[in-house]
C-alpha cells in the first residue's frame, strides 16, 4: 500500500453557523482544517509500522485515509497498484476485507444497543461468509483468540470493561482476516497493565495471521518497542521516516529530536521533557516549515519553504533543510 501526494481538508459546514465562522475567519486560512497535507508514505507487506505524532497531527486522519474510511481531496492511495478512490463496488468490497481500521475508542466505535456476537458476526453476514452455525463458531473462536469468554457473546457493550471493549474492537478487525491493520492508539485510554495485554494481542495477531501492521500512537517510546519503522508527522506532514535501530544514531530533524529525548528521559524518570510553544493551528498553518515557530534551530529559509525530505541513511527520509 502506498499514499502519493496525500491531502486531506475537512471544510466548515453550510448554513448559517458556517456564515458566521467565515466573517471571523483568519485572512491566510483557506476555509478548512488542513489535516494531511501532501504525504507520500509506502507501507510494506509484513512490516509494523509506527504512525507517530502529538494530538492535531494527522496521523489518525492519514490512517482513515489508508483505510478509505475517507477520500483524499489531492493524491492517490494505491493498493497492489490500484488507485483505491477508482474502485467499483466488488473491487471496495474486496478491499474492505483486506484492510481493516480498529478504532481508538471503544465505547464510541461499539453499537451499545446490539450484543458481542451480533458485532463479530456483522461484518461475516455483510460478506456473506459461512452460515449462521459456522459464524458462531468463528466468532466463538475470535473471543477465545483475544482473551474473552465465549459466553460473554450475549452481552453489549456496556457489560464490558474497557479493556475487554477494546478487545472486542480487535476481534471485530480481525473478523474478516484482514491482510492490513491499522490500529488507532490502541491503547491510550487503557491502565498500563491493560495496555501491554493489548499490545501483546496485536503482536500476537500479526505473528500469528502474517498481518501488516499499522500503529498509530503519541507514544514514541511505545511505538520504538515494537515497529521495525516509523514514521512521524508533525502539522499534517512527515518529519522524518525511519528504522526503529536509528533512533537516536542518526542527526533527527529537530521535533524528532524532543520527541526521542522525551522518550528517552521519561523512561528514565517518569515525567517528558515539554516544547515551548503550541502545535500549528490545522485551519491556519504556518508558510515555511510547521515546526519552525518552535524549532530553536529554524532560520529564514524555514518560515518561507517548506522541507523536501532527503534521504540520509537507507530508509531514512528527513523533512529539514539542514539534515
Amino acid at each position: 500500500m502506498e499514499a502519493r501526494a496525500v491531502h486531506k481538508t475537512f471544510r466548515p459546514s453550510a448554513g448559517l453557523a458556517g456564515e458566521i465562522r467565515s466573517l471571523f475567519r483568519r485572512k491566510n486560512d483557506q476555509g478548512g482544517v488542513k489535516a494531511v497535507r501532501g504525504v507520500d508514505l509506502g507501507i510494506r507487506r509484513g512490516e509494523i509500522l509506527g504512525l507517530v505524532g502529538e494530538s492535531g497531527s494527522g496521523k489518525s486522519t492519514l490512517g482513515r485515509v489508508l483505510s478509505a474510511l475517507y477520500p483524499p481531496d489531492q493524491g492517490t492511495v494505491f493498493f497492489e497498484g490500484n488507485n483505491v478512490s477508482a474502485f467499483g463496488r466488488p473491487e471496495r468490497r474486496a478491499f474492505c476485507r483486506r484492510v481493516q481500521f480498529m478504532f481508538q475508542d471503544p465505547a464510541s466505535s461499539l453499537n451499545p444497543r446490539i450484543t458481542a456476537f451480533r458485532t463479530l458476526s456483522e461484518g461475516l453476514v455483510i460478506h456473506r461468509l459461512g452460515n449462521r452455525a459456522e459464524r458462531r463458531d468463528r466468532v466463538s473462536a475470535l473471543m477465545e483468540e483475544v482473551g474473552l469468554d465465549p459466553s460473554f457473546l450475549s452481552r453489549y457493550p456496556h457489560q464490558f470493561s474497557g479493556g475487554q471493549r477494546q478487545r472486542l474492537c480487535l476481534a471485530r478487525a480481525l473478523s474478516l482476516n484482514p491482510e492490513i491493520l491499522i490500529a488507532d492508539e490502541p491503547s491510550s485510554a487503557l491502565d498500563v497493565s491493560v495496555q501491554a495485554q493489548i499490545v501483546n494481542l496485536l503482536l500476537a495477531a500479526k505473528d500469528g495471521r502474517g498481518l501488516t501492521l499499522v500503529i498509530i500512537s503519541h507514544d514514541l517510546a511505545l511505538v520504538s518497542l515494537i515497529a521495525g519503522r516509523i514514521a512521524i508527522m508533525y502539522g499534517g506532514l512527515l518529519m522524518e521516516v525511519l528504522p526503529r535501530g536509528l533512533l537516536g544514531q542518526v542527526n533527527h530533524h529537530p521535533y524528532v529530536k524532543a520527541l526521542w529525548a522525551s522518550a528517552e528521559y521519561g523512561r528514565a524518570s517518569g515525567e517528558g521533557l515539554i516544547l515551548e510553544g503550541e502545535p500549528p493551528d490545522p485551519q491556519s498553518p504556518p508558510d515555511g516549515c510547521p515546526f519552525h515557530p518552535r524549532c530553536p534551530e529554524a532560520k529564514d529559509v524555514c518560515r518561507t519553504e517548506p522541507p523536501l525530505p532527503k534521504e540520509g541513511f537507507p530508509g531514512h527520509l528527513t523533512a529539514c533543510h539542514f539534515r
